[in-house]
């Protein structure tokens, strides 16, 4: 970064797996699932001004995908978000936090004078410097449907809906008038074969029930989950939600899905594993 009027005001600092809670204790656990390899954490400053300090932290990941999925475990609706390169970026008065090929990127002020423009001027010129794209992971067009919640998709590592046995896989909000839930999503890749991963689902979720050909329900504490099995997809929606109203949901997002595999020319385009 010297050469886009950066200035290091410290050697940078490398933490592993091993020793990231030296760095960050009490949340190397949000990291660690997402196959993280590597933290890089230096300070620096833009050129002729000594006061404006930032704090950089780059977190390396196996995959595009689990980059994205610490991102997304940053992002909520409703935030502030600007482009950076190819990227989304959270954006506020003192951070900024984009991912990009298989890093996350956190930037935080670490002195009063130091700017939203000095963060996202390092974001930018960061990205610039940095493999891969800010692109989504192709599945989550998937979960494009209307009443997608915006800035709602997440995808998990350790749990979905609080359970173990549905992870990994991708979790968003659905809202319209009248009805507000949670949509699921889990790919072939992640689930393994239909037949398995429902037998594996019924000895662990309670109220686990067929209804109909096609779909299952579960009474989870937070609401009726419904779940579909297309072209090995797992298609669900959780929530206060009638039987009725799941089936409509699903078959929106079962439409998304064929739309997606056609495109694809019939495979999953996942993010780069």
């Amino acid at each position: 970064l010297a050469d886009r009027s950066w200035i290091a005001t410290e050697p940078a600092r490398t933490f592993g797996p091993d020793n990231l809670y030296e760095e960050i204790d009490g949340e190397a656990e949000l990291f660690l699932p997402y196959g993280f390899q590597e933290l890089t954490v230096g300070f620096l400053r833009p050129a002729g001004n000594e006061k404006a300090e930032i704090r950089l932290e780059i977190f390396r990941h196996a995959t595009q995908r689990d980059a994205f999925g610490v991102y997304s475990q940053h992002r909520f609706p409703e935030q502030e978000v600007t482009r950076v390169g190819t990227s989304e970026a959270i954006v506020s008065a003192t951070s900024l936090d984009f991912y990009q090929g298989t890093r996350f990127v956190r930037i935080r002020s670490a002195s009063r004078k130091a700017t939203r423009t000095d963060m996202k001027k390092l974001g930018t010129d960061l990205s610039t410097l940095l493999s891969g794209t800010g692109d989504l992971p192709g599945e989550t067009e998937i979960l494009r449907i209307p009443g997608l919640v915006d800035g709602s998709i997440v995808f998990h590592r350790r749990a979905l809906l609080g359970y173990e046995v549905l992870a990994p896989g991708y979790e968003a909000k659905y809202a319209v008038p009248g009805t507000a839930a949670t949509l699921i999503l889990i790919t072939p890749e992640d689930a393994g074969s239909a037949p398995q991963f429902l037998r594996k689902l019924s000895g662990s979720l309670p109220g686990f029930v067929r209804v109909g050909e096609e779909m299952v329900r579960a009474d989870l504490p937070s609401g009726t989950l419904f779940l579909i099995s297309r072209e090995g997809f797992h298609l669900g929606v959780e929530g206060k939600v009638s039987r009725e109203k799941a089936s409509a949901i699903l078959s929106i997002v079962a439409e998304r899905l064929s739309r997606f595999l056609e495109q694809s020319g019939g495979k999953k385009r996942a993010a780069s594993r």
